[in-house]
């Protein structure tokens, strides 16, 4: 059995029946917490109207970027849409745009300005390698190839990888750089072998190899045939013409001035009789008597 307890007189333990420590402290900060429920209630209504009014310009933006196809509908979308992404996306529309119409160095801003502010967008990659295009088309082959060169080295943009490495090529091919330009196109032939790219590096790496045509001299131009004289028939004499059998009989040829004269038509006389003789007439014969 166990002991038994001492009698004590003491309570074995006390009950509060007061509030707790949480009541108190709501009861001190009831009105802040009110305060704060309202903010934070008007904090998430704020952050929906937000939301929805960004998802708003976001749609509105996209439409006019669907409609927009000339050069001052595109410039709308960028000025008037500031700050969405249609708008981020129409400024390298804008730029080729702004190019095919002959503002060639607005377009140069255009894409250097969107590739300075939007260093994240996934169209940067497309950007350079379009602005690397029309700085290598003017002939500015060594910022051309600084800018194709980053866009070759970030894997962020291996989908435009490809078309830098070919135009770095074309541009060490122009510069007498074959060896060069071998390694950039065999680059593309291995590291990007499933790209379209990759056949087209193949035809440039080929023909780095193929020999240019030798110039060789035009062949003179030939002479002008000469005609053969006209075979004379047999038995004629050379220079008479002879009239064949049935055929008209041919003009008189006129007599050359100064020639002997033709004879006359008249038949000759008969011989005269010689000089110192006379002419005797016949006599008739008699007649005969019977």
């Amino acid at each position: 059995m166990p002991a038994d307890l001492p009698d004590s007189n003491a309570p074995l333990a006390e009950i509060s029946q007061g509030p707790s420590a949480f009541e108190q402290f709501l009861d001190r900060n009831q009105k802040n917490l009110i305060i704060l429920s309202i903010l934070i209630a008007l904090g998430t209504g704020a952050y929906v109207v937000y939301s929805g009014i960004e998802e708003s310009k976001e749609t509105t933006a996209g439409n006019a970027l669907n409609k927009a196809e000339d050069l001052a509908s595109l410039q709308a979308v960028v000025t008037d849409h500031a700050a969405t992404k249609a708008a981020q996306s129409a400024m390298i529309l804008l730029a080729d745009k702004q190019w095919t119409e002959g503002q060639q160095e607005a377009a140069l801003t255009t894409l250097r300005n969107f590739i300075s502010a939007n260093p994240k967008h996934p169209g940067l990659g497309s950007a350079k390698a379009s602005l690397g295009a029309k700085l290598m088309a003017q002939g500015k082959s060594a910022d051309a190839a600084t800018v194709l060169q980053e866009v070759a080295d970030d894997p962020a943009n291996r989908f435009a990888a490809p078309f830098a490495l070919i135009a770095l090529g074309d541009m060490a091919r122009a510069a007498g750089d074959a060896t060069k330009a071998e390694t950039f196109y065999n680059k593309v032939k291995t590291d990007f072998a499933t790209s379209s790219y990759a056949q087209e590096a193949t035809k440039r790496a080929a023909s780095l190899k193929a020999k240019a045509p030798v110039e060789i001299a035009p062949p003179p131009a030939p002479k002008p045939e000469e005609k053969p004289a006209a075979a004379a028939a047999p038995g004629s004499t050379p220079g008479i013409t002879v009239t064949p059998a049935g055929s008209p009989p041919a003009a008189p040829l006129p007599a050359p001035v100064g020639g002997p004269e033709e004879p006359s038509a008249t038949p000759p006389q008969e011989n005269p009789a010689p000089a110192g003789s006379e002419s005797k007439p016949q006599s008739s014969p008699a007649p005969q008597q019977p």
